[in-house]
């Protein structure tokens, strides 16, 4: 499987995404504000979702997106369990992984919520992990970006607004975030947006309610944030986090007092295999800091979940240095216990395509698809292993079903692109590289490869949806170059 997807064009322009959160902002002015929505007055809930779903593309386009089905899942059971605890939700949430070593989250328009593979490689319970998710859902919740812009538009301060969208894409790709920030405005530092001291506080607040109302732990949040706050106390350059989400003692103290409050009278006794599971496929498929050494030590802890959890960290690491016998002995126990635990199911698929026993591998994937029929990591594995197998019809078929109800999967055209050229399918292949283009901003090169799907096709029925889908294309192009 492909588990971190780079981008295969250049980023489309900073200048673009930063002259649309300016207009964004000012074109709201001439509407009326919206009775009882915070931020009203500067951007509607409408207007936020389309500008969250361009910096979404834009992210998608320049940073290290981690494409890995499994933790996808993953988190996005986490953090769908937790917006169903929360008030004011104004639309779907949607959350994704970035594979930074620095321990950072961060949220944006439209419910957009990344979280640093470094930080879960940070936290020592699903609680602290949680804790964090909570708390950028309440800032989108609460609209403070929005709110904050507002504020600066009161005091005249349009030129700091320029600035978010190169911020944006610098909690996701510091280097490039970095670079765009500079060309826009030098001299400007990223604090200038930080959160203010009271959306911090609403934030910690909302957060921990969400958490409890969860089941997770609320000292999770203190917890954690006192740690970071002791461990990068001297640092002169500590995590963006801590720049981003600064960590007053006070602040840590009242965290902590209220914590201890929403704790009372309450059990948290979770399974967290899933979170050992995610964090150790992180540390050493992602973040490549955890060797085989490491793992068979914590094989031999007391807690069951960081035992299994360390096990199956081996195997990856064994599958990952082309020891698939080795890597197979290793899963065994784990994957005959629990053959439909779909992190275990992604790494014997793994096994047995490196040894090259597509009969088994699609038999598996099969049983495990009857069962789990919509499960991403199922799908995607099957469709993956289909074409490494020589059966590309039956992964095209799985994969079409699958993005009428995932049409944001980069991960899943970027599959479906493989299986057309084993067909060979031209026009299916300029097809998905439409829609991988699309996703990634680049409406431009979207068109040019419908243009020659269009010209491939000797279907006319097939001919007639292509350009209707070309014309839908250009319409989302021009609407966008119409906000600027």
């Amino acid at each position: 499987m492909l588990y971190t997807i780079k981008a295969r064009i250049a980023p489309f322009s900073f200048a673009f995404l930063l002259a649309f959160s300016v207009s964004s902002a000012s074109a709201q002015q001439t509407r009326l504000p919206e009775i009882g929505t915070a931020g009203g007055s500067v951007m509607s809930i409408e207007r936020e979702q389309a500008v969250g779903d361009m910096y979404m593309r834009q992210i998608r386009a320049s940073a290290p997106i981690v494409g890995d089905p499994v933790l996808e899942a993953y988190l996005h059971d986490v953090g769908s369990r937790l917006v169903r605890n929360a008030n004011d939700v104004r639309f779907p949430f949607t959350f994704f992984w970035v594979n930074q070593d620095q321990i950072n989250a961060f949220a944006f328009f439209g419910g957009h919520i990344g979280i640093n593979t470094g930080l879960i490689a940070e936290t020592r319970n699903e609680s602290e992990l949680a804790s964090v998710i909570a708390h950028e859902i309440a800032h989108v919740s609460q609209r403070h970006i929005v709110r904050n812009m507002e504020a600066m538009e009161r005091s005249s301060s349009l030129s700091i607004v320029s600035l978010l969208g190169a911020i944006l894409v610098g909690m996701a790709n510091p280097e490039a975030g970095i670079a765009a920030a500079q060309a826009s405005m030098a001299g400007m530092k990223q604090r200038s947006i930080n959160y203010t001291r009271l959306f911090e506080q609403e934030a910690d607040r909302i957060g921990l309610t969400i958490l409890t109302e969860t089941g997770f732990d609320p000292m999770g949040a203190p917890d954690f944030f006192g740690r970071l706050a002791e461990k990068y106390r001297y640092v002169s350059k500590p995590p963006e986090m801590l720049l981003t989400h600064p960590l007053s003692e006070s602040r840590i103290a009242d965290t902590r007092v209220r914590a201890e409050q929403l704790r009372q009278n309450r059990e948290f006794n979770r399974d967290e295999s899933s979170f050992w599971l995610a964090k150790y496929r992180v540390l050493v498929r992602h973040l490549r800091h955890y060797n085989a050494e490491a793992a068979r030590r914590d094989m031999n802890s007391d807690n069951p979940a960081i035992a299994n959890a360390a096990r199956y960290g081996l195997a990856i690491a064994l599958l990952d240095s082309d020891q698939a016998e080795a890597a197979e002995r290793t899963l065994a126990p784990l994957y005959q216990q629990e053959p439909l635990n779909t992190f275990y199911l992604d790494v014997q698929t793994d096994i047995l395509l490196a040894q090259k026993r597509y009969d088994e591998v699609l038999n598996m994937l099969a049983f495990a698809y009857q069962r789990m029929p919509n499960e991403q990591t199922v799908t995607l594995n099957y469709a993956n292993a289909a074409v490494k197998a020589g059966e590309p019809k039956l992964a095209v078929q799985l994969l079409r079903e699958y993005l009428t109800r995932n049409d944001d999967s980069t991960l899943a055209y970027s599959l479906l692109i493989d299986a057309h050229r084993e067909l060979g399918d031209t026009s299916g292949m300029h097809e998905a590289n439409a829609e991988l283009m699309a996703l990634y901003g680049q409406f431009d090169r979207a068109i040019d490869h419908l243009h020659n799907a269009h010209s491939r096709s000797g279907n006319r029925l097939e001919q007639r949806r292509i350009q209707a889908r070309i014309e839908q294309l250009m319409a989302q192009k021009h609407a966008i170059e119409n906000m600027r």
